[in-house]
């Protein structure tokens, strides 16, 4: 609750939520500090097109269809999951040709929670069409880094200044006007490029990781017998007494599974004899003190866990944090489509408590490597494997049931052992380079957020970034190591970046990959 008094500053609009004090002290911060424009006078070309498919897309082709982005497939931090979007018929590009997306264009969310932005990243889909729930916005190069706008427009600032634009009938929405009209200061080009580039190496990693995740996956296929010949409606089956269990419902034997079964006797082992533990998590009350961190359903993704786990009272025992090459499944959904869709990888060793709703399946990675029984169960039949072990009209996944999965275990050459076991390695580099991707995010909105408050002065990125183009990164290391995610400078704060020398790391092996491709 608050009240203002603006009578000078009294504009076109009489909600009390435009003149929020926090945004017109944000806004007169900024004019302090340089020059403050409008995010309409940067764009050059801006469009709203398709707000959603209507027509059917069923018995369609792959061929016949196109990616269709909504901002349910941009995430916190901007990062775009191409591989979840909405799917339309391939006549909507000659249709509505302004909805395709180009490389640059920066996407803002205008309708429903207005908070999502994202930039189109030079490697995506062919034939993307942006959803209307987005605006879509070619800037001016000359005036505006986009990705350096991002980073602003994401910031604590810039999401006050464009949340006080929304107008509220039932669903939130910005007008075109009013988004036009959000303030946006422009520092000096070398500036915008040193934030702007935090954001574009964050994209460079985390298509490397995509590479090489891709990469794990095609490997471990070699070994996976082929399943296109299979039957997946088959609706008979006989089940070998041998292979029966206390389960006696019809739904945890997929005839298709028996068909595979025969086809490769003597080649499997059930997930029990593979793994060292199997269980679900734990679901803590949220505390500040005597805390650990919880993951739960929301932070699982169909690579490697995401956002920033929840604060809870630390467990009486140790037993369900999760390890290094663990594999998170979601154990319960309202549409049980979703168990078993998406298997999440553990990159890390920070001490992670599983919710509920998490199982986690350790591998004994002295028999089998993890990600292999990962990609297995992510082929076609493995997702059948993993749907048939649902109970119950809520949607359950037990894992007593996944215990009783079969897993094939290919006959694999001495000399190739070593590589097969890599490739498990190979999964947790990938997923650091996702980590580090939403650091370098998380740390251009800081940088914004530390320029505004007069934490940090354009002259030192200036000089930083122009020490970066002269080979010398010693004053981005510098600024980098006083990040943390409580901001900059902040004494005893946690640095954002552990480990600034693997960053960099991590940076040459993205940009030597992308330029041998």
């Amino acid at each position: 609750m608050y009240k203002v008094r603006v009578l000078q500053e009294i504009d076109d609009r009489l909600d009390a939520e435009y003149y929020n004090p926090a945004a017109l002290s944000t806004l007169k911060k900024m004019e302090t500090k340089g020059k403050v424009t409008t995010f309409g006078s940067l764009v050059n070309e801006g469009y709203r097109v398709v707000y959603h498919g209507t027509d059917s897309i069923n018995g369609l082709k792959d061929s016949e269809l196109l990616p269709f982005l909504s901002p349910t497939q941009i995430d916190a931090n901007g990062a775009i999951s191409f591989d979840d979007a909405d799917k339309l018929p391939l006549y909507y590009k000659d249709r509505y040709p302004k909805g395709l997306g180009k490389a640059g264009e920066i996407l803002v969310e205008v309708k429903g929670n207005v908070s999502k932005v994202g930039i189109v990243p030079l490697e995506f889909p062919k034939n993307l069409m942006i959803s209307g729930s987005l605006y879509k916005a070619t800037l001016d190069p000359k005036r505006a880094d986009s990705h350096y706008v991002l980073a602003f427009l994401k910031s604590k600032h810039g999401q006050i200044l464009k949340n006080r634009l929304t107008s509220n009938t039932i669903i939130n929405y910005i007008a075109k006007d009013a988004l036009y009209s959000i303030p946006v200061i422009e520092f000096g080009e070398k500036a915008q490029k040193y934030i702007g580039d935090k954001v574009r190496q964050a994209e460079q990693l985390r298509a490397w990781a995509k590479r090489l995740e891709d990469a794990v996956y095609r490997y471990h296929s070699q070994f996976i017998p082929d399943q296109d010949h299979l039957d997946f409606n088959k609706k008979t089956r006989m089940v070998s007494v041998k292979r029966m269990t206390e389960r006696l419902d019809a739904h945890f034997y997929p005839g298709v599974v028996e068909q595979y079964l025969i086809a490769h006797p003597g080649k499997f082992e059930s997930v029990r004899a593979l793994t060292s533990a199997i269980y679900n998590g734990q679901t803590q009350p949220e505390s500040s003190e005597e805390f650990c961190e919880q993951i739960t359903v929301a932070h699982l993704s169909a690579s490697f866990v995401k956002g920033k786990p929840r604060k809870v009272k630390a467990p009486a025992k140790n037993n369900k944090f999760v390890k290094p090459h663990d594999i998170l499944m979601c154990n319960a959904a309202h549409n049980k489509s979703y168990i078993g869709r998406d298997l999440t990888y553990v990159h890390t060793d920070k001490k992670l408590l599983p919710s509920t709703e998490v199982m986690t399946i350790r591998i004994d990675r002295d028999q089998v490597p993890a990600s292999y029984v990962r990609a297995y169960l992510l082929s076609r039949l493995g997702y059948v494997k993993i749907q048939s072990t649902i109970r119950g009209i809520t949607a359950h996944s037990y894992p007593d049931d996944v215990a009783l999965l079969d897993i094939y275990i290919p006959e694999v050459e001495p000399s190739k052992k070593d590589e097969w076991f890599k490739q498990d390695d190979l999964l947790v580099q990938a997923g650091f380079a996702v980590e580090l991707a939403q650091l370098l995010t998380s740390s251009a909105k800081t940088l914004v957020e530390a320029l505004i408050e007069g934490q940090l002065t354009e002259q030192q990125l200036i000089q930083a970034q122009q020490a970066l183009e002269d080979g010398d990164n010693s004053l981005d290391q510098a600024i980098l190591s006083k990040l943390s995610s409580e901001g900059y400078a902040i004494e005893g704060a946690t640095p954002l970046f552990s480990d600034i020398d693997e960053l960099y790391r991590l940076l040459e092996s993205a940009a030597q990959t992308e330029a041998e491709e």
